[in-house]
């Protein structure tokens, strides 16, 4: 059964991109919905319960934060993975205490968001691998389990 996935971004062009890097992946992981916005995203989230929603941080109606809280409550074995421009420390910390798993600056995300997918994949059924990518000027962080 493949890993399934809501994708939630304002711009239209990052939904596509990462539509673009899943694409050779359709037999492993495919998007059930996606949003323009943090309250369609919700939406979505409640009908598929999906496996993983990658959402970004800035978004209208309801933030990537907040959604990210909204989905621990009510479903907290789906997995997270906020993306954002911004990558200051201040962004990571929000993420990190929204609940998310994982960070991934948009600035990199053709590189970033499948090792981070695979990375969180594993953490999930308990492989060993290499250890979490983690650090501020990392482009994707495994944030910190709560």
């Amino acid at each position: 059964m493949p890993l399934t996935i809501v994708v939630a971004d304002d711009t239209p062009d990052y939904r596509q991109i990462v539509r673009y890097l899943l694409a050779p992946l359709a037999d492993t992981m495919t998007i059930v919905g996606e949003a323009a916005d943090g309250e369609e995203a919700l939406a979505l989230v409640r009908f598929h319960r999906p496996d993983l929603v990658i959402t970004d941080l800035i978004m209208p109606r309801l933030n990537g934060v907040e959604l990210t809280k909204q989905i621990r409550r009510e479903l907290p074995e789906t997995r997270i993975i906020l993306i954002s421009s911004y990558t200051e420390d201040a962004y990571r910390l929000m993420a990190s205490d929204s609940g998310a798993d994982v960070f991934v600056s948009k600035w990199v995300i053709h590189d970033a968001l499948l090792p981070a997918i695979r990375d969180l994949i594993r953490r999930i059924s308990g492989e060993s691998g290499p250890p979490p990518i983690t650090g501020a000027s990392s482009s994707s962080s495994a944030l910190p389990a709560k």
